[in-house]
């Protein structure tokens, strides 16, 4: 699932991201969002989500390895960064 993730937010465009959203809600009141913010809302709630497994997973016996981001951020100085992308040494 996070390729299909990862191809989507490769393909969005800048336009795509100002572009307004115009819907209505389940109440039937009418409402608009910034699609940024719900790529952003996304994100974050998937975060939500995959703590909820995480938590399942841990609670059943299964060890789920380091879930911690700074653990996970390699130190500054072992990143080699470009205009589009950063590659750990």
């Amino acid at each position: 699932m996070d390729h299909k993730i990862i191809n989507w937010i490769a393909e969005l465009s800048e336009s795509d991201l100002k572009f307004i959203l115009r819907y209505h809600n389940t109440k039937g009141v009418a409402a608009t969002k910034r699609y940024s913010s719900l790529v952003l809302h996304f994100f974050n709630h998937q975060t939500h989500h995959r703590g909820q497994v995480s938590t399942l997973l841990a609670q059943a016996g299964v060890d789920i390895g380091v879930t911690d981001l700074l653990a996970e951020i390699p130190e500054e100085n072992k990143v080699m960064h470009s205009d589009s992308f950063s590659v750990r040494l």
